[in-house]
């Protein structure tokens, strides 16, 4: 999948021609964010920097994005290449910068390669080894991979607890205090739940909610959001 933010009609027509891919296209910062906040997959991003006259827009949603994804392949097509620094700066991790203003034969080489890199990034994601973590079931060990876990919640009523993970649920022996001290990613939000930081997408800190990658939302309380204070809800004005 492949999402481009790009305000100027011609330069949209321009690109799509030399990507045999379907594109979503956006010429709204706020809207390609929320789209691709939306998309749980790993995707292709393609970003102008200056939006609307504002040429730090496209920066400030890579910014967005890198906050919640740090996986998505996100390629810069500008004019400005004086910026290109700023992409560093920024640790926006932009795979290419390519200047709009290359001859036709230059662009189209230079784009093509790029987002032939960004699916070849892509791939080696979605094949990447399991990352296998043993946790306690009662008296015994059972593993999980911690690339699919995304959290427990507490079994009321019993002493077993339930593991959230891509495709099941299971149920083992344990509690969420003990899981929460048993892993360094494991963050406990409530009494009754314990989350995978990296599948926090936002944290709602007003609603003092937690949505996790793949929609889920889950209450936080007073007692553990200090866990939290570096998870903010995304924006972006243009």
């Amino acid at each position: 999948m492949i999402y481009l933010l790009e305000d100027n009609l011609a330069q949209q027509k321009r690109i799509k021609q030399y990507i045999q891919q379907h594109i979503h296209t956006f010429t709204s910062p706020t809207h390609l964010l929320s789209a691709v906040l939306k998309d749980k997959t790993p995707k292709i991003i393609l970003l102008d920097l200056e939006i609307k006259g504002v040429i730090y827009a496209g920066l400030q949603t890579a910014q967005l994005i890198r906050n919640n994804d740090i996986i998505s392949p996100i390629i810069i097509v500008t004019t400005h290449c004086e910026l290109s620094w700023h992409t560093f700066q920024h640790h926006i991790s932009a795979l290419d910068f390519i200047d709009k203003s290359q001859p036709e034969s230059v662009f189209a080489q230079q784009l093509n390669s790029a987002i032939c890199t960004a699916a070849q990034v892509l791939e080696r994601y979605n094949k990447k080894s399991p990352n296998l973590i043993a946790i306690r079931n009662g008296a015994h060990l059972v593993q999980f991979d911690l690339n699919h876990l995304s959290y427990f919640s507490s079994n009321k009523g019993t002493h077993y607890i339930n593991v959230f993970t891509k495709n099941s649920v299971s149920k083992i022996r344990n509690t969420i205090k003990t899981i929460a001290s048993s892993h360094e990613n494991f963050i406990q939000i409530h009494a009754s739940f314990c989350i995978n930081r990296d599948f926090i997408k936002q944290y709602l800190r007003s609603e003092k909610i937690i949505e996790l990658t793949d929609g889920t939302l889950l209450p936080v309380t007073r007692k553990f959001q200090h866990h939290l204070i570096q998870f903010k809800t995304p924006t972006i004005h243009t």
